[in-house]
């Protein structure tokens, strides 16, 4: 599909991304359908308002039609960079201090379900990712990647029983996240969450079992601000490299453990292998 995408539009065209590539194009001025590069169709509309279907199956006036169309395909803007543009635009550089709990909520779900791209959570205490279950947010998460959104998580955790709980969690409930766990400590309560590396939310978080569940959020700042967002996303992606050497050492020391006591040795064996030509058979 090609269109002319408005921001007012824009909530219309996401219900469509499931079914139709989409592409745009500013002031398209008709409104055609090609199918199988057989048939053409358009919308006719007389002085009266009264519109008509006008089908043409004509081989050479379709292949002129549908060279106009790739043509114009070829150009196009896709539609996941014409919603950045349109949503993030290119105005100036904002930051917004935030305190309250609720009105991080829901800056939270509105981002998770206006994201194109990419969802990247930073999650410095286990028990903030439990409680994010709780609230919803990673349900918003999964669902997001039915749409062809890429969600990945890394979040602290040393304890291997609770490991092993958080990931059957995942497998379960939440199985296209991509989760990587850290064996170290961040040194920093925070839970950072960026979207489509647009904008973010550093979000300040505190266990405490006798507050509600909005009761964890403190302090949060909601921002654009690009040289900090790089380093946030910087920080992000070495974690991520990070966290996932330290787990492939894990299951190499696992692997090691598995074989030893078997009191395995090394053996050689040799063979002569000797081929006789025809000739010689003879």
């Amino acid at each position: 599909m090609i269109s002319d995408i408005s921001m007012k539009d824009s909530p219309i065209y996401r219900g469509f991304v499931n079914y139709f590539d989409i592409r745009h194009i500013d002031q398209i001025a008709c409104n055609i359908i090609l199918i199988d590069r057989t048939d053409f169709m358009t919308f006719l509309t007389n002085a009266n308002n009264k519109t008509r279907l006008l089908a043409v199956s004509d081989k050479s006036f379709v292949s002129a039609q549908q060279f106009l169309f790739d043509s114009l395909w070829s150009i196009a803007l896709p539609f996941k960079e014409k919603i950045k543009e349109i949503e993030y635009g290119r105005g100036k550089s904002f930051t917004k201090n935030i305190s309250k709990s609720l009105e991080i909520l829901g800056i939270i779900r509105t981002s998770i379900t206006s994201s194109i791209d990419e969802v990247l959570v930073l999650f410095s205490e286990y028990e903030v990712l439990i409680h994010s279950k709780k609230l919803g947010i990673l349900n918003l998460l999964q669902e997001a990647t039915r749409s062809g959104i890429k969600v990945r998580i890394i979040v602290y955790c040393e304890n291997n029983n609770i490991k092993d709980e958080l990931k059957a969690m995942f497998i379960e409930n939440f199985p296209d996240i991509s989760v990587q766990y850290l064996q170290k400590s961040l040194q920093t309560k925070m839970t950072t969450m960026i979207f489509d590396r647009r904008t973010f939310l550093d979000i300040s978080t505190e266990i405490n079992s006798n507050e509600n569940l909005e009761g964890i959020m403190g302090s949060c700042v909601y921002s654009n601000n690009e040289i900090k967002l790089n380093s946030l996303i910087s920080i992000f992606e070495f974690l991520w490299i990070q966290s996932d050497i330290d787990n492939q050492k894990i299951i190499k020391e696992a692997y090691f453990k598995l074989f030893k006591g078997f009191n395995l040795r090394d053996e050689t064996y040799k063979r002569d292998w000797t081929f006789e030509t025809n000739n010689q058979k003879k």
